[in-house]
């Protein structure tokens, strides 16, 4: 009986062993390198991105930040944190929640908002916050009179012999164009003039990267280069309807070129107005990196490789003991 039975587990195990190679097989045939890694949905993002965060905002992590913010005056940024350390519950000293609650306390004030508003509306460059660009200074650029004063200002530094900034020339002019065709485009062309007007406006406080300039100044002096900058604001305009105007210049200082702003905008039509704190808490690589996942045919080929090399090490074990009993005998 002990015979049978030890028969009926080998042919199991030889079973086992055949079906792990032929499935094996069969997931290499399907080539599963060739695409290792799959996109997210928006709703698997956003879980990935939560969980991560989840992990990350502790008191030891928001502390040593929410101290630096406050010394800097900076106030978006110990929002942020305020809002990260009530929403993650990670508690932190009374006395330092109350300076941070003090800091924002005055900069609300009408008068000190009124001040910061008309330094942001004269130049966004000296805008004290980046989330006032938005309700003080976007308005105006937002309309044909944005791009003509842009123009304006290029057109006296051409005529005063200075260097023309040929991104902010190229933008301003296709904002223009987008406003014009607005109406016999049926709208189609506001997101258009939304985006080239954020990247103007990122020009202007110095918030695009050298290679993401380089891009739009390339794409400005190519021949038919007008598609490609509009390509780029269409981005930058993702990047403002789905994070918010007020974070919009913030997320595209993350953007290293274009390729790398075109990822950004996934990000925020997956994270909205989260994407800002994602960028914070987790950086940009890391937040880039949860837009993907490992597909599930390579993790089940992996899964199987790995079940075969335990299966032909418990094989080789076992004829090892059974060698080193005969030569004992």
């Amino acid at each position: 009986m002990s015979s049978f039975l030890r028969r009926i587990a080998r042919l199991t195990l030889l079973l086992w062993a055949l079906g792990t190679i032929a499935a094996t097989v069969w997931t290499l045939s399907h080539h599963p390198l060739a695409q290792p890694f799959i996109n997210r949905t928006d709703a698997q993002i956003r879980t990935a991105l939560t969980r991560a965060m989840a992990r990350e905002v502790t008191p030891e992590w928001l502390i040593p930040r929410l101290e630096t913010a406050i010394t800097a005056d900076d106030p978006d940024r110990v929002e942020m944190l305020l809002d990260l350390s009530r929403d993650h519950d990670a508690p932190l000293p009374e006395d330092l929640r109350t300076r941070g609650e003090a800091l924002l306390a005055a900069h609300d004030g009408w008068l000190a908002t009124g001040r910061e508003c008309g330094a942001c509306m004269i130049d966004i460059a000296h805008c004290p916050r980046l989330s006032l660009i938005g309700a003080c200074a976007l308005p105006f650029e937002l309309s044909p009179a944005g791009d003509v004063n842009e123009l304006r200002r290029q057109g006296v530094t051409w005529w005063e012999g200075g260097d023309v900034d040929e991104v902010s020339t190229a933008l301003a002019s296709l904002g223009l164009a987008a406003t014009v065709v607005a109406i016999p485009s049926m709208g189609a062309s506001v997101p258009v003039k939304a985006g080239a007007t954020a990247l103007r406006l990122a020009r202007r406080a110095d918030a695009l990267s050298p290679r993401l300039t380089a891009d739009l100044a390339r794409a400005a002096r190519e021949s038919g280069g007008a598609a490609r900058v509009g390509e780029i604001a269409a981005d930058a305009t993702r990047i403002a309807v789905k994070a918010g105007p007020a974070q919009t210049l913030d997320i595209l200082r993350h953007a290293d070129d274009a390729q790398d702003l075109r990822r950004l905008a996934r990000l925020s039509e997956a994270a909205g107005p989260e994407t800002g704190r994602a960028l914070e808490v987790l950086g940009k690589a890391r937040s880039l990196r949860l837009l993907h996942r490992v597909s599930d045919l390579l993790a089940l080929t992996i899964g199987l490789i790995l079940s075969l090399c335990a299966q032909l090490g418990a094989l080789a074990a076992a004829m090892l003991k059974l060698m080193l009993r005969r030569l004992a005998r």
